[in-house]
Order: structure tokens, then C-alpha cells, then sequence
């Protein structure tokens, strides 16, 4: 349960960031969009009560181990651990951010919608100081987490917005201009901030596949690689197609890019409520070994067990297919086949997935 809610939770912020963006775009340059009020605001409600998930699950944890109230666990959670300080000023945040969604004036004020985004990249910056990097390397983990999660709301939020509520065909190409490099600087920045990220929670990153942390990192990484195709297609190939083709409609490709971004948000709200294996040894000592790993896994299995890459003719195969199925998606793409291109984008992880998973001794 407290994984939906924390996929929710960055589905909410992506909404919430890609709708107050498009509000501050001039008209001409985009399509005319609609996302409604009552959408934005049940969005900016949810946030402190999704986000108050894991502190309920902290505090029911504390309440078995020490034997006090949960009230009195929920004061000292609050007021005395980050999680708890980040949740009181988020629900504050949150607050303020509904008063101004709840407004009648806010459809048609051009200052309101400024306010209403900064008060989101707040609640941003207070989600990455609840986060596990914050509270293990200060400051520097709190930038870090903050950018990372920024540039995906930003990037997969307008995504999320301008395919589900864009309500004609206008001004695609101006859209794509500009949106083009604006996704190009988000991936970049999300691209690097995870890396860093990834030195500060999973500084051994293939030994960490033996751990259920480590096997949703690796899902995620490779459901990356058809998002970054999908995109690649929207903001490039778009312009020759419709040159081509005055027909094509590159609104229902967009809306499949969202939906593999959204299983990208899922895998990170996954990974948001697991603890990282800092040492993937240790952990192993108190964590069971992932269920797919050990049942993928050929070699004889314990703790100390450090995983090395062997191509074996069964993984090269894989990664072949992967590599067919990339290629494919862009094919398709260019022959306007939905549905066969999402099938391959999603192929494109499961193949790569399997791949590494076989090449591993």
C-alpha cells in the first residue's frame, strides 16, 4: 500500500508541475489545454496525505518497539526526525497551494499560477528533505535529490499535461521547439543528479541486484531507455513526419511516452520506500535476497557473493533482441504504428532486463 501511495505522490507533483508550467506558456506556442481545477486541487490535497504514509508506518513500527502511544510517537516524529519536520511544512506548503487552486480568481489571474508553481518546487525541495540522501549527506543530498525529482516533475509533468488534457492540434510544432530542449536539459540534469544519487545510496550498483532495492533500480533504469526513445521520436522525427504526412497526429504518440514515464514514476516511488543498500553485505544480513534474482541467478548463492558480467550466448541473444526491439519502436514510429511501437518499447526493457540478468556469474 505505502508503495501506491508513494507513486501517487510523484504523480500528483508531476501534474501539478507540468499544469502551472503550461499555464505560464503563451497560447501560440502550444496547444489549447485544460486541466481541470478540481484535478489540480485534489492533486495539491493529496500531497500531504500520501506523503504522510511512511510516517504512519514509522510511527506503528515505534509503537511496537518501544511500547509508548501512537501519539506520542507521532510528536517525537515530527517535531524531532526529518521525515517528520519535511511532512509538518509539506502539510503547510500544501495548504497555502489548495487556498490558491480553490480560488475563482486563478483561471484567469496571470500572477496566481507563479505563486502556485513556486509553492510546488517548495514542497520539491521539502520532499528531498525527508529523503534518505538528505538525512545520510545533508545538504549536499538534499540539492541532489531535490534536482533529480525537479527535472523529472518538470520534464514528465508538461508530458503528462499536454497529451491527456491539450484539447485540439495547434501549434504542435511550436510545442515541440521549444519542449524539445526543455526535455533534452531535464533528462540531462535528472540523468546526473541520479547518478549522484547513486554513489551516495548504491555505491555498488551490480551487487545490489541481489536485493529487491537494487532489482526496481535496474527496472527503472531500463524502462528509461524506451521513455528516451519515445522522446527521441516526439522531438525529432516528429518534424519530418509531418511534413510527409500533414495527417499525423503526434498526440496519442505523446500520451504512450506518458504512460511508460508513469512506470518510471511507479519504480521511483518503489525505491522512495526502500531502504538503499549502502552496503549491499550488510544489508544482506538483515534483507532476504531478491525473489527474481535467486530465481534467475545460476550460480550457488551467499552473502558474500560478488556478481561479475560472463556473456553467455542466451544473454547476447537477449540483448540482441533488446537492440531489435529499439529499433523497431523507431520503425514503427515512422510507419504511425502505436501499438506495436509501445509492445517494443516495453519489450526493449524486458529483453535488456533478461540480458543482464543471464550475462551475471
Amino acid at each position: 500500500m505505502i508503495y501506491i501511495s508513494e507513486g501517487l505522490l510523484y504523480v500528483c507533483f508531476a501534474i501539478l508541475s507540468g499544469a502551472l508550467l503550461l499555464r505560464l506558456v503563451p497560447v501560440d506556442r502550444r496547444p489549447s489545454v485544460h486541466a481541470p481545477n478540481a484535478l489540480l486541487l485534489a492533486c495539491a490535497i493529496a500531497i500531504p496525505i500520501l506523503s504522510y504514509a511512511p510516517i504512519h508506518q514509522l510511527a506503528l513500527l515505534f509503537v511496537k518497539d518501544f511500547d509508548m502511544t501512537y501519539g506520542a510517537v507521532l510528536k517525537s516524529i515530527l517535531l524531532d526526525i526529518n521525515t517528520g519536520k519535511a511532512w509538518v511544512w509539506t502539510a503547510i506548503g500544501s495548504a497555502g497551494l489548495a487556498f490558491l487552486l480553490g480560488l475563482k480568481s486563478f483561471r484567469n489571474d496571470k500572477h496566481t499560477p507563479k505563486v502556485a508553481l513556486f509553492i510546488t518546487f517548495l514542497l520539491i525541495i521539502w520532499l528531498g528533505y525527508a529523503s534518505h540522501a538528505s538525512s545520510l549527506y545533508g545538504f549536499r543530498g538534499l540539492i541532489t535529490h531535490a534536482s533529480h525529482f525537479l527535472a523529472v516533475s518538470v520534464w514528465i509533468g508538461i508530458l503528462l499535461v499536454i497529451s491527456w488534457f491539450s484539447k485540439d492540434n495547434a501549434n504542435w510544432q511550436t510545442f515541440l521547439r521549444w519542449f524539445s530542449p526543455v526535455a533534452v536539459a531535464s533528462v540531462l540534469v535528472t540523468l546526473i543528479a541520479g547518478l549522484v544519487l547513486m554513489s551516495f545510496t548504491t555505491p555498488d550498483y551490480i551487487n545490489a541486484w541481489m536485493l529487491p532495492y537494487g532489482q526496481m533500480l535496474l527496472m527503472k533504469h531500463l524502462l528509461i531507455a524506451p521513455l528516451l526513445l519515445f522522446a527521441y521520436s516526439n522531438g525529432f522525427l516528429y518534424k519530418k513526419l509531418a511534413i510527409r504526412n500533414p495527417a499525423f497526429n503526434p498526440k496519442r504518440w505523446l500520451q504512450a511516452e506518458s504512460l511508460i514515464a508513469l512506470l518510471v514514476l511507479s519504480a521511483t516511488g518503489v525505491l522512495g520506500q526502500q531502504t538503499p543498500p549502502h552496503s549491499v553485505k550488510e544489508t544482506l544480513q538483515t534483507v532476504s535476497p531478491s525473489p527474481l534474482f535467486t530465481g534467475l541467478y545460476k550460480g550457488s548463492f551467499s552473502p558474500d557473493v560478488s556478481l561479475q558480467f560472463t556473456l553467455h550466448m542466451e544473454s547476447i541473444l537477449m540483448l540482441a533482441a533488446a537492440a531489435l526491439m529499439a529499433g523497431g519502436l523507431l520503425w514503427m514510429y515512422r510507419a504511425d504504428r502505436l501499438i506495436p511501437a509501445f509492445i517494443m518499447g516495453i519489450l526493449t526493457a524486458v529483453f535488456g532486463y533478461f540480458g543482464l540478468m543471464f550475462s551475471i556469474a
